[in-house]
């Protein structure tokens, strides 16, 4: 922040800012659906599909890689492969059983090695945004005496441009099934 701000942070603006970097970073964790950390290692409970294609949670992206996959007793599928954000099996994403092995349970390591630049400078960005609003008198008018107080908080949003900036990591919904209603 100090060298985004081009002078050194004092010690009392230092947990304001230190606030404000958690409350932006949490915003945009929340706006694009996803941390920004590495995770590694972990086990993903999924549920089956009918097709060949299970497509894996856009929390999973990037994918660095799919180390197991298996029925949810346990039992280890080997017949798989990925590619497009998908696992494909040709025999389907059905368990054998019933029971336990309703889930799918894919060991994967994924996410963000290092937070990408964009993101860390939408999070800087705004701090600096949030810090130039200070809480006080916005309007003062001398006859008929009226004064008008603001806060902080209408503010304490991400921005259009911060929103545009983070367009290509927000999850996007998206459905590959059409239903029309008979009703038309």
């Amino acid at each position: 922040m100090a060298a985004r701000m081009g002078r050194p942070l004092s010690d009392e603006e230092r947990p304001r800012i230190a606030a404000f970097l958690i409350d932006v970073s949490a915003l945009v964790v929340d706006y694009c659906g996803t941390d920004f950390r590495h995770h590694d290692d972990v086990l993903v409970q999924l549920d089956p599909v009918s097709g060949i294609e299970l497509t894996l949670p856009r929390f999973m992206l990037p994918l660095a890689s799919v180390t197991e996959v298996r029925w949810g007793d346990g039992t280890l599928i080997e017949d798989w492969s990925y590619s497009r954000r998908s696992l494909w099996r040709a025999g389907g994403w059905q368990p054998p059983t019933s029971g336990k092995a309703r889930t799918i349970t894919v060991r994967a390591s994924y996410g963000y090695l290092t937070t990408p630049p964009t993101v860390t400078a939408v999070v800087c960005t705004e701090v600096i945004r949030w810090l130039a609003v200070q809480p006080g008198i916005t309007a003062e008018k001398v006859g008929e005496l009226e004064t008008h107080y603001g806060t902080a908080a209408p503010t304490q949003s991400l921005s259009p441009a911060a929103d545009q900036a983070l367009r290509h990591y927000r999850r996007r919904v998206t459905s590959t099934h059409v239903r029309r209603s008979h009703a038309l």
